[in-house]
């Protein structure tokens, strides 16, 4: 049985990336997947950009990975948040030419035999959300396997094209099992950031053969990545959604 346990949106978070692996490895998967924002957001990218390259998990490109590595690109830095710009500011002087150079050459998507992973959407335009009915519509008239994995949105979700119904459904990730004949799309949530009103990290497995999958929720040690948030003084409120979940 071939296990496949799938991360994103780390965002520079040492010990919820730290706490997942311990629990990936404690567990058992074949391989690890990551789908993209290794920084961005928090206090340590450096460091957990060298775990993913070490370990060599295989990753796709997020946003944030594709703001830091274009540096300072005019057109890109002016259509940022204040606080999402200092964000990149300071990710980009803590890295190094390799670092930003690796992170450049990430493909925005990756295709499996019968699954494909992307950072936001299968939509022309690779960072729009997959978070509910709306969202998940769009992306299934895009959508070409009928299984497909993103994150970006941070909150974990399934959506599910039913034939029968205008509107896909979208609902909590539960341990199911997923209809090969079925259109779906699986948002596994954040490790680094999540923003459904849990604070813990979460990832996915992915049982390929069974076609079962299962949310994990790890606690992790919060504070001590919020107060580095503050030491390096990055804005507050990235510190406090650690708190918050949201």
């Amino acid at each position: 049985m071939t296990r496949i346990a799938f991360i994103s949106d780390i965002h520079g978070n040492l010990e919820a990336l730290n706490a997942v692996l311990d629990k990936i490895y404690a567990e058992g998967a074949d391989t690890i997947i990551c789908l993209g924002d290794i920084v961005g957001y928090g206090p340590n990218p450096k460091e957990c950009l060298e775990i993913i390259r070490e370990r060599e998990i295989q990753c796709i490109k997020g946003n944030h990975d594709d703001y830091v590595s274009q540096m300072f690109e005019l057109d890109i830095m002016a259509r940022l948040r204040d606080d999402v710009k200092k964000s990149i500011e300071w990710t980009q002087a803590q890295l190094d030419f390799d670092d930003l150079g690796w992170l450049a050459k990430l493909p925005q998507s990756m295709m499996a035999d019968d699954f494909n992973i992307v950072h936001g959407a299968n939509t022309p335009d690779p960072y729009r959300y997959c978070r509910d009915e709306t969202s998940m519509q769009l992306n299934f008239q895009y959508q070409e396997p009928q299984l497909s994995f993103c994150g970006h949105s941070h909150s974990p979700l399934i959506g599910v094209l039913r034939p029968e119904s205008e509107m896909p459904i979208v609902d909590y990730i539960r341990n199911q099992t997923i209809d090969p004949n079925t259109k779906v799309m699986v948002n596994i949530g954040s490790v680094g950031q999540p923003r459904d009103g849990d604070n813990r990290a979460s990832f996915v497995f992915f049982e390929y053969e069974a076609r079962t999958l299962s949310l994990v929720r790890v606690p992790y040690d919060y504070q001590t990545t919020q107060q580095k948030i503050i030491e390096v003084e990055l804005p507050a409120k990235f510190a406090l959604r650690l708190e918050r979940g949201k």
